[in-house]
């Protein structure tokens, strides 16, 4: 497979040559992803407790200047079959220090309530299915001045090992024009690569990840066609295109998370 690679991969990037290099953009920033399992009958408390007291503290953080950012998602369609989650915490930072202590656990010591209570219950560990600490390595935004994004496409890739900075640079040089051209169309409104920090391991399934950023669901169907590549890399095979990403990578699974607050 490392030898098919190695193949296919050199005649696409001297194809590139005839066109503008367009500028990497390694954005640098942390991401403190937290998968959450919330029971029906407790999502409206949830929901209550998400939009007041973990938005305001998030709030407070940002003022602070220990987080850039926060969301949070309802999975609408998700690529794990045992639906083991049902909502997800994005929380970005420029350190990772800011993870060292527990979110839940600040925000129950600022909000001073007793054991016992309702949103002490939401507070404790019983909602989090797994947490995961990523690296922001590309960000293409379509306009930077713009309100967030009502869809998050994540697609999450098992890259081999040693072969992650090929797969940035296929993804930087090859697919990024593709994304921008979606953007020009109004299809897209973000495109970003992440690098899993932790859990890790040969063994957890992936470790890189693409997230597209969309207004409109049925945007997420117009994808890497024929015509959108040609356009693009008109010297390039498409079949061999094809070839390559399958070879360098296995989107092992892609989610569709919708949001529903945020601070920034």
């Amino acid at each position: 497979m490392k030898f098919y690679f190695s193949i296919l991969f050199l005649p696409i990037l001297l194809a590139l040559q005839s066109f503008p290099a367009s500028s990497q953009t390694p954005a640098g920033e942390y991401m403190k992803v937290d998968y959450l399992f919330v029971d029906p009958a407790e999502q409206e408390q949830f929901l209550g407790f998400a939009t007041t007291t973990w938005k305001s503290f998030q709030q407070e953080r940002i003022d602070e200047g220990k987080i850039s950012g926060w969301q949070l998602y309802r999975v609408r369609f998700s690529g794990n079959k045992s639906d083991n989650y049902n909502y997800v915490s994005v929380t970005s930072t420029k350190s990772m220090e800011v993870f060292e202590i527990d979110d839940f656990r600040q925000i129950g010591d600022a909000s001073g309530r007793s054991s016992g209570t309702p949103v002490a219950d939401l507070l404790s560990e019983q909602p989090f299915v797994q947490s995961e600490i990523w690296r922001v390595r590309r960000s293409v935004l379509r306009d930077r001045e713009g309100p967030q994004s009502r869809f998050l496409m994540m697609d999450f890739m098992n890259v081999s090992p040693g072969s992650g900075y090929q797969y940035v640079m296929f993804e930087d040089e090859i697919a990024r024009p593709l994304h921008e051209d979606r953007m020009e169309q109004d299809r897209m409104n973000a495109w970003e690569v992440y690098q899993l920090i932790t859990p890790g391991g040969l063994n957890y399934g992936y470790n890189y990840a693409t997230g597209n950023f969309f207004n409109k669901l049925e945007h997420v169907e117009f994808g890497f066609t024929d015509e959108l590549i040609r356009a693009n890399h008109p010297d390039v095979n498409v079949m061999e295109f094809f070839e390559t990403i399958y070879a360098m990578r296995d989107r092992v699974q892609s989610d569709i998370w919708k949001l529903l607050e945020y601070v920034e």
